[in-house]
């Protein structure tokens, strides 16, 4: 299932680096980091027109947790 490599891609990546930043995965393959979302999306359905893109945005796990704590 297409999700599912999605998922694995996004999984798989160096987090502690795109920390504050989006990433957008299309088809299990990475199409682009960075913080200007509309820039990214573009790109993806410009190479990618007939799949849907998995956005995340990468947070920082310090802060995530420290909210929770409260």
């Amino acid at each position: 299932m297409r999700h599912d490599r999605n998922w694995q891609c996004y999984l798989s990546l160096d987090q502690r680096r795109l920390v504050g930043k989006y990433v957008v995965i299309v088809a299990g393959q990475l199409v682009g980091t960075g913080k200007d979302l509309c820039r990214l999306v573009r790109r993806a359905r410009r190479l990618h027109p007939r799949e849907t893109p998995f956005v995340a945005r990468i947070r920082d796990p310090r802060k995530l947790y420290a909210y929770r704590a409260r």
